[in-house]
């Protein structure tokens, strides 16, 4: 211990006698992180003496020494030093962890085990931009990393090493392996990012357990019956093309026509001239969503050809593509979306064992049975008859029922508010009906009438089983008044259009605590919607839509659908889940030829101005 003092004191004085020879020391941005304390790793240059670098640093020359012990024997250039950073600097280091880069990391291994966006780790490291180097330390954000812990570190699993075949994609790889698509991309990133090469090697993580697909519910038991189903023949797909036809009504024509500009919501309107239609405004909107998938299916090892139709809005026309022999090839239909042109397509498809797919229209009055339609969206009587299956009836609240008196005799809303009593009967609890009609009172009278049904003690749960637009504005504007006058507490729920009507201000929404019913709902949160909203505006030049997000969706779920099971699928999509962009598909068989999204989320306008969301 002696020896070291006396060999510091030695140094320091060396130190001392040559100040006035010293370059200037630049300050390093590289920092490290030890044992809870922070350091900033300099390089020793030529010319520079302990005592120019503590002076540099603002640190004392016994803390660089205490921190670095190989420095009695004297500094040499090239020498990495731990400068103690100071107290002033460790506040903001609070913030911070620092990753020193190790031989063959990578910028996108690393984003992964901090999980940190590697724009982020480039924005704190601009040094970066033009390639990690051995032994670099990397600033990262501490407050972004979340379950780092959970996650396996990549050098702990083990790996079995393929060379990728001829004609072999991803799919194929990890059929064969038993591990999804996705852990083959997380570990092998670098390598396939601009697609699958022969020859590549890539490293596949081996399977813990029996392998079940990523994306799939598996029924854990299985009767007899299901034993023989369909969906447990292991189809193999062989990685031929899957033909897939594409209807769609492009072309502008017609000064009236009907258009769907809601979810499941048909309206008559005229069309401005001059300018683009809603409706072939939506479908050029759908079909750039749709070749977004077709991309991302590509890579993922999925082949696919292509026929796009334009109906014209024409049932002739329909019917002239129907003839074509490219169309009776095809393995899955989507689209049109007119009920005209829809009712010969779903009878072809029936006819010659086509999975034919309705995007947006989802009304089956109409239509005859055996049709094998599968219905992406919904009708308000479909919502409305989810939300009643899925209603949890809490005692302590109230709850009001507000119906349209002009249309109370409808058979929807009988069918709807029988579904509802017998909700209420099981449970032991009743509801208040009240039956009103737009104009026909005045906005006064109204509200006494609601303050009569409304409880100032509990929550009291409004649904108005509505989308006609006067009607909910006029209802939810008595409901606003009453509510901020008598500061209720409410919960008030409807149907998805909602969110559409022009004449409905967004502050009744929040202020009413309004849930609103949807079979789609975008969190732009999502890392994988925030992909495909740079993708298509890159692709494009426009934002993406509901429909572009609805056109990802479908050509994504029901082409991976075709590669699990094959053209013979509709029976296996009540087991099968898929996380696409805005939808959670729940397939079921509703009526024999019809198979119906039974999905729903619950769309949240909080008092507080947020939105947030809940699914059943």
């Amino acid at each position: 211990m002696i020896k070291r003092i006396l060999a510091l004191l030695t140094l320091l004085m060396f130190s001392f006698i040559l100040f006035s020879q010293e370059v200037e020391v630049k300050i390093s941005k590289n920092r490290v992180r030890v044992d809870g304390k922070t350091y900033f790793v300099h390089i020793v240059q030529q010319g520079e003496t302990l005592y120019s670098i503590s002076k540099a640093y603002g640190v004392s020359q016994s803390d660089i020494a205490i921190n670095n012990p190989d420095i009695y024997a004297g500094l040499k250039v090239g020498q990495a030093l731990k400068i103690p950073a100071k107290v002033k600097e460790t506040k903001t280091d609070e913030d911070y962890i620092y990753h020193i880069v190790k031989r063959k990391e990578t910028l996108f291994g690393i984003s992964r085990m901090y999980n940190v966006s590697m724009d982020e780790i480039l924005r704190l490291n601009p040094e970066a931009q033009e390639g990690l180097k051995f032994s670099q330390t990397l600033r990262i954000p501490k407050k972004q990393i979340s379950n780092i812990e959970q996650e396996p570190a990549v050098d702990s699993l083990e790996f079995i090493l393929h060379e990728v075949q001829p004609r072999e994609g991803l799919f194929a790889i990890s059929r064969k392996y038993g591990v999804s698509p996705k852990e083959i991309e997380y570990y092998n990133h670098d390598l396939i990012k601009d697609g699958l090469k022969l020859g590549t090697t890539l490293r596949i993580p081996k399977p813990k357990t029996v392998p079940i697909p990523e994306a799939v519910e598996v029924m854990v038991e299985a009767n007899e019956e299901d034993k023989m189903s369909p969906c447990n023949d292991y189809y193999s797909y062989d990685g031929n093309p899957f033909k897939v036809s594409l209807l769609l009504p492009f072309t502008q024509t017609g000064s009236q026509t009907q258009a769907i500009v809601d979810d499941a919501d048909q309206k008559n309107f005229h069309e401005p001239a001059g300018q683009l239609s809603q409706i072939s405004q939506v479908s050029f909107e759908f079909y750039e969503g749709f070749l977004l998938a077709l991309d991302t299916l590509k890579r993922l090892g999925i082949s696919v050809n292509l026929n796009v139709y334009d109906t014209k809005r024409s049932p002739q026309e329909v019917s002239k593509i129907l003839n074509s022999a490219d169309f009776a090839e095809s393995e899955l239909v989507v689209g049109p979306y007119l009920f005209d042109e829809i009712k010969p397509v779903a009878q072809f498809a029936a006819q010659n064992n086509i999975v034919f797919v309705s995007p947006i229209y989802s009304n089956k009055e109409g239509l005859a049975d055996k049709q094998n339609i599968i219905s992406v969206s919904q009708t308000l009587q479909n919502q409305l008859e989810i939300f009643v299956k899925n209603l949890k009836v809490d005692s302590s609240k109230n709850y009001v029922v507000i119906y349209d008196s002009t249309i109370w005799y409808s058979h929807n809303l009988k069918h709807f508010d029988s579904l509802l009593t017998q909700k209420f009967t099981s449970e032991g609890k009743t509801f208040t009906r009240y039956y009103h009609k737009t104009a026909a009172y005045k906005s006064v009278d109204v509200q006494k009438r609601l303050l009569k049904m409304l409880k100032r003690d509990t929550v009291n749960v409004v649904i108005v089983p509505s989308d006609d637009e006067p009607f909910v504005a006029e209802i939810l504007g008595s409901l606003y008044a009453v509510k901020s006058y008598y500061n209720l507490n409410t919960e008030v729920y409807g149907p998805s259009r909602w969110r559409k009507l022009k004449n409905l201000p967004p502050d009744y929404l929040f202020a009413l605590n309004t849930h609103v019913l949807s079979p789609f709902f975008v969190d732009y949160s999502q890392d994988a919607v925030k992909s495909f909203v740079e993708k298509y505006r890159e692709q494009f030049r426009s934002e993406p839509t509901q429909f572009s997000f609805l056109g990802y969706d479908v050509a994504f779920y029901f082409i991976s659908a075709l590669k699990e099971f094959g053209t013979n699928l509709t029976p296996c999509l009540s087991t099968y889940r898929l996380r696409t962009l805005q939808a959670n598909f729940n397939f079921n068989i509703v009526n024999e030829g019809y198979t119906l999204n039974l999905h729903q989320f619950v769309i949240r306008y909080a008092p507080d101005f947020t939105i947030s969301c809940v699914c059943y």
